[in-house]
């Protein structure tokens, strides 16, 4: 169900305030079920397609699609697992396969001893706005282990936005292009590897005349091709274009697609859950908002799936997703009345014809005691009232239809005594098995590979 034009949300703004002004004139549980479901199903088209003209206009303050040059250097520890690290982490938020220089030593720029530089480039295209993208690559650098030390001290990674489409900035803690750029031999060849005609915004000369002059300057440093070869995170098969990470809630999915997502270079795809406005309500009150909550979420998951997809087609791109479309029925089966899935249906039909449908899906299950525990430790508000019959229930429905699952291969881990976050060796186990692409139904467990 593509969005409203502005226009059209307008006049269909209209006809709905005007029909919630009749049905305000009484109770909703006082209204004939035909008025009930016309009223329900209404609301929560209304408030979807507001969500989606908001995205719309906060989508006009964000960047466009840019090509994105960032500059990557270590000199402490495992540096060449440090850049590798660091080019999954970019792949994660890249819109499209990540362009990567050769790897080159190089000397250090501070004072005292210091171990060489490994240091690269890598180019991509980016949706994010400028600061999105610098506090990522800070973000990125915490979480691998980088130091806080003083300026031009030996450093574990080092992320720098060197260039952002043709964008100029100049504040205080965001400068593009990168103000060190023009004068650092040990960028400026990587970068020429990449686009040695590429036009630096503000300077009027390509990186080559740049390099060609600083190297007239200072002359010729002695910066060689290192011997390791870390161009890209190991890759998934191509015919791997959509993987989905499913489970119930609390299972670890959106943890686990941003793991595998970061280690295997493919763009992670989160479910919405949290903007929908019923979800909470439906928490408290599930006989009056499972409908709404229901709609909202099918469309919300056809648009987003659609969308991404779209995407990711301009560059024969691939995507990991914490959900699966198929998994809305799943839902609407256990929470919707007789009457209400029988509506449900008849849209969700329409819509799946349309939808892409994943290549290989994980299941992640976890037996009800662990999953409450899960929920209570991360502590979300709109969960906070959830029952342990409604996660016991659900954990038997999810239990019962991938049984019978196969659309696509599966494999199934058992996550009770499993904490990819805790244990890297098991996330590797479990990206060997996925990098085999088996067939039909399979089972992972640490002990049996």
């Amino acid at each position: 169900m593509p969005g409203l034009s502005l226009d059209s949300f307008a006049v269909f703004s209209v006809v709905w305030l005007g029909f919630y002004r009749v049905v305000r004139q009484r109770e909703w549980q006082e209204a004939s079920p035909a008025l009930s479901y016309i009223w329900r199903l209404s609301h929560a088209v209304f408030l979807f397609q507001y969500s989606i003209i908001q995205n719309e206009v906060g989508a006009s303050v964000k960047s466009s699609e840019n090509r994105v040059f960032v500059a990557l250097g270590s000199n402490i520890g495992d540096r060449e697992d440090f850049l590798r690290q660091a080019l999954r982490a970019l792949q994660s938020v890249a819109e499209s396969p990540l362009q990567a220089s050769r790897i080159y030593e190089t000397p250090p720029m501070g004072p005292g001893p210091q171990a060489p530089y490994l240091n690269q480039c890598v180019a991509f295209i980016s949706r994010l706005t400028p600061r999105e993208l610098m506090t990522y690559c800070r973000d990125t650098e915490k979480r691998l282990g980088r130091q806080v030390r003083e300026r031009w001290a030996p450093r574990e990674i080092d992320l720098d936005i060197l260039l952002f489409g043709d964008l100029e900035i100049a504040e205080a803690d965001l400068q593009i292009p990168h103000p060190g750029l023009t004068q650092r031999q040990f960028v400026l060849v990587p970068l020429a590897e990449l686009d040695d005609q590429l036009a630096i915004p503000g300077t009027k000369r390509t990186v080559a005349e740049c390099l060609e002059g600083i190297m007239a300057e200072q002359g010729r440093q002695d910066i060689r091709p290192f011997g390791g070869e870390a161009k890209a995170p190991a890759k998934a098969p191509d015919s791997l274009r959509y993987l989905c990470v499913e489970g119930v809630i609390g299972a670890g999915k959106s943890t686990l697609v941003k793991l595998l997502g970061q280690r295997l270079g493919i763009p992670a795809l989160y479910e919405d859950f949290e903007n929908n406005p019923f979800l909470s309500g439906f928490y408290q009150d599930k006989q009056r908002y499972a409908f709404q909550t229901q709609i909202f979420f099918l469309l919300s998951r056809h648009r987003q799936i659609r969308e991404n997809f779209e995407q990711q087609n301009l560059f024969a791109g691939q995507i990991i997703s914490d959900y699966m479309f198929a998994k809305d029925k799943i839902f609407a089966a256990l929470n919707l009345d007789e009457n209400e899935l029988a509506l449900y249906e008849k849209m969700w039909s329409l819509l799946e014809k349309d939808t892409a449908r994943p290549d290989f899906v994980i299941y992640l299950q976890a037996d009800t005691k662990t999953l409450m525990q899960r929920i209570k430790q991360r502590d979300r508000a709109y969960e906070r009232n959830m029952s342990e019959a409604y996660i016991e229930t659900l954990n038997q429905t999810y239990n019962a239809y991938f049984h019978h699952y196969k659309s696509s291969p599966l494999l199934i881990v058992n996550t009770n005594r499993i904490d990819f976050v805790k244990s890297p060796a098991d996330l590797e186990l479990l990206e060997r098995e996925i990098l085999k692409f088996p067939e039909g139904v399979t089972y992972f467990s640490p002990d049996m590979t």
